[in-house]
């Protein structure tokens, strides 16, 4: 299972322009628990969604392969695996994660990944 501190970790990561971006949707009256409402108001439901933003990023700044994207049970990638010298995001899923959390969670960590190379590449 994945914790709140894990979800808060990764997403304060994330430039506050990609997360508007994922985040887009009808607010609605949140209920439940704490967990349930960062993950309605912070994280979109569609992991798919969040690895658009993230190749969207990587092919913005540059990345060789950058919209190349995948999503699995072993982890989400963006850019080619298969080139050795390109750069490429990869996060491997939590273990013990259900589908849901740990789909959701890979893509937030690669899209993190993204974000940071994009501000340390503007810094230079």
């Amino acid at each position: 299972m994945i914790t709140n501190d894990q979800f808060w970790e990764v997403l304060s990561r994330i430039d506050g322009s990609s997360r508007a971006r994922i985040n887009r949707k009808p607010s609605k009256v949140a209920h439940g628990s704490e967990r349930g409402l960062i993950i309605r108001s912070e994280v979109p439901y569609n992991p798919v969604q969040i690895m658009r933003e993230a190749s969207r990023l990587a092919f913005e700044s540059g990345v060789k392969d950058g919209e190349v994207w995948s999503l699995g049970s072993d982890g989400a990638t963006v850019g080619s695996s298969l080139d050795a010298y390109s750069t490429n995001f990869y996060c491997a899923r939590p273990k013990g994660s259900d589908d849901g959390d740990g789909d959701k969670y890979c893509a937030l960590h690669v899209l993190a990944q993204v974000c940071e190379y994009v501000r340390k590449r503007n810094e230079r």
